[in-house]
């Protein structure tokens, strides 16, 4: 007795290819948050530095 139908292996690849894509949208939205954080990081050094910069011009 076999239960595995051509609409229940459709069914789980279907099922399989969903959870691939939002198991990747996390991951990519973990990214772009960690490299949000570091461009803030980097410009706060490059502002810090600017202006270390122009008082000691002066």
């Amino acid at each position: 007795m076999t239960t595995s139908t051509s609409t229940g292996t459709s069914f789980w690849k279907v099922l399989a290819i969903v959870i691939g894509v939002l198991i990747l949208i996390s991951i990519g939205w973990s990214l772009v948050k960690a490299v949000m954080w570091l461009a803030v990081v980097a410009l706060v050094i490059v502002g810090a530095f600017t202006v270390f910069k122009a008082f000691a011009k002066s």
